[in-house]
């Protein structure tokens, strides 16, 4: 009986766990980092100020939860791309990851990428590296291994290149074309299919 109440209990703390993150994102989505609240956060959940003190200790430590749960969410696209792909098809579908990832979470994809207030706590270069950015050099690696793209171009170049390219097209569809009838994730795609082929050796 105890294990099922303590279960229950868990449960219900999970819940309003979301609640608060979701609430949070949305405050922040339409605020800013330093727009929002605890007490505006309570309310819009229907639930008392004092009580989120029993989930998040301050602002700031709210405001990090948010930011870690959109990596965590972002870190699942870029790592359900099979790595047993070969290398031009495996950096494809990181790109086309990254972009549904966009598509499909619009609220943590601004926030994560395009708030400028909106900080982690931990270094900048700690965070991203955190956030997956070695899966991204690591596809552009083994396409420089496996002669898919020349050797003339640096490997941070292409990673900075390959980043710029699939960030870019993210924005613009969530910012700016997300109401279009148009599948822009099939623009997508056969767009860095392009990249990926002018980045072949030359015969």
């Amino acid at each position: 009986m105890m294990g099922e109440a303590l279960s229950a209990r868990e449960r219900r703390a999970a819940r309003t766990r979301e609640a608060i993150l979701d609430a949070a994102r949305e405050l922040i989505s339409e605020r800013g980092a330093h727009g929002f609240s605890l007490r505006e956060v309570a309310r819009r959940i229907d639930y008392s100020p004092a009580g989120l003190y029993e989930y998040f200790g301050n602002k700031d430590e709210l405001v990090a939860a948010v930011v870690a749960q959109g990596f965590e969410r972002f870190s699942r696209y870029l790592l359900s791309v099979p790595t047993s792909l070969p290398p031009r098809d495996y950096l494809l579908e990181l790109g086309m990851a990254y972009i549904r990832f966009a598509l499909e979470n619009p609220q943590h994809f601004m926030l994560i990428f395009n708030t400028p207030d909106l900080r982690s706590p931990k270094p900048d270069d700690e965070f991203i590296a955190e956030g997956t950015h070695h899966v991204l050099v690591n596809g552009i690696q083994r396409c420089l291994d496996a002669g898919e793209i020349s050797n003339n171009y640096r490997r941070d170049d292409l990673v900075f290149a390959a980043w710029a390219t699939v960030h870019g097209m993210s924005t613009l569809i969530v910012s700016h074309l997300s109401q279009d009838d148009h599948d822009w994730l099939a623009t997508s795609r056969t767009m860095l299919e392009a990249w990926c082929r002018g980045l072949r050796p030359s015969p």
